[in-house]
C-alpha cells in the first residue's frame, strides 16, 4: 500500500468552486476530485526513464519556454560518438525533446499534431 501524506493549502475560489460543484454532482469526496484533478495535471514523470538522465532531464524544468521550444525543434543527428554508449543505446537526444515537449504540455501549451512536427 502506499503511503499517503496530508497537504493543507489554500485554494482560490474560481478553483475551488468548479472542484465542489464536481464532487456534489458525482457524489465524490472533494479530497477525491481533488487528486483526481492533481494526477490529470501531474508535470512529466521520469518513472520509467534510466536514472543516469534524471538530473539532465530535471534540468529542462529550468529552462524558458522558447529554450524547450528550440529543444523540439532540432534536428536529431545519428551519434558518431562511440559505438554502444548509454546516451545512444537509450536515444537521449530523442528522450530528451519528449521530457521539452511534455513540459511546455504541462505548462499549458498548444501542441502541434504530430503530422506538423514531421512535415514541417
Amino acid at each position: 500500500m502506499s503511503k499517503e501524506y496530508s497537504v493543507k493549502i489554500s485554494l482560490p475560489t474560481n478553483i475551488y468552486e468548479p472542484l465542489q460543484q464536481i464532487a456534489a454532482a458525482t457524489g465524490t469526496p472533494l479530497e477525491q476530485v481533488v487528486v483526481q484533478t492533481i494526477k490529470g495535471g501531474m508535470p512529466p514523470s521520469l518513472r520509467k526513464v534510466p536514472e543516469q538522465f534524471h538530473d539532465e532531464l530535471l534540468g529542462l524544468n529550468k529552462m524558458g519556454d522558447t529554450e524547450l521550444w528550440n529543444i523540439i525543434q532540432t534536428r536529431v543527428a545519428p551519434h558518431d560518438d562511440e559505438e554502444g554508449s548509454v546516451y545512444e543505446t537509450a536515444d537521449f537526444p530523442m528522450l530528451r525533446r519528449a521530457y521539452a515537449f511534455s513540459l511546455l504540455k504541462w505548462r499549458g501549451h498548444p501542441m502541434p499534431s504530430p503530422h506538423e512536427i514531421m512535415f514541417d
